[in-house]
C-alpha cells in the first residue's frame, strides 16, 4: 500500500520497532532486524501489525527472526 503503519512486537506485547510508510513509489519495507534502540533483536517469535488507512490492518500471528552471524569474530 502507499501509507501504512507497521509494528513489530514481542509475544508478551513489547513493542519492539514500528515504521510508517508514506511513499507511493515504494511497495516495501525493510527491517534490519534491530529494535528502536538500534540493538539487534534476539531470534524467535514476533507479532506484527501492519495498518493502512482506509482499507483495513492486517496482523501477523507469527514472525520468524535469526539474528545475522557476526563471522568477523570467529
Amino acid at each position: 500500500p502507499a501509507k501504512c503503519k507497521v509494528k513489530i512486537f514481542t509475544l508478551n506485547g513489547i513493542l519492539v520497532r514500528e515504521f510508517t510508510k508514506d511513499d507511493d513509489g515504494i511497495t516495501y519495507l525493510e527491517w534490519d532486524l534491530k529494535n528502536h534502540a538500534r540493538i539487534p533483536i534476539s531470534s524467535g517469535m514476533y507479532i506484527v501489525h501492519v495498518d493502512v488507512p482506509d482499507v483495513g490492518e492486517v496482523i501477523l500471528k507469527w514472525f520468524g527472526a535469526l539474528r545475522p552471524v557476526d563471522l568477523d569474530s570467529f
